[in-house]
């Protein structure tokens, strides 16, 4: 693979990632967006061994931890999953009342 490939691949990737986590679409999303920004630091990584820059590979280095922490808190822990369950339910709920007028102003 060449370092221009990885370069652009990286760059796409971390604008796209970042756009995931900030438009705020759900929990599903955002997760996803950590696992591209995880697949953007690995071509990081490759590109800064391919270059010789050391500080950009540490950098993404820790990076790709700090993000593996956003998958597992958005997508893989069992104790957000079942809050967030609980969250859809409580939403449904109130939307049903809402819709037949119930809701509490």
């Amino acid at each position: 693979m060449t370092a221009e490939i990885l370069e652009w691949y990286a760059t796409i990737a971390g604008v796209i990632a970042a756009l995931m986590l900030a438009g705020d679409f759900g929990r599903k999303i955002t997760g996803f967006g950590f696992i591209l920004f995880c697949t953007m630091n690995i071509a990081w990584i490759l590109f800064a061994r391919m270059d010789d820059t050391g500080g950009l590979m540490w950098q993404n280095i820790v990076l790709f931890g700090v993000n593996l922490i956003g998958v597992w808190q958005y997508l893989l822990s069992p104790k957000n999953r079942r809050k967030m369950r609980v969250v859809k339910e409580a939403v449904k709920e109130f939307e049903e009342q809402e819709a037949r007028g119930e809701a509490a102003a």
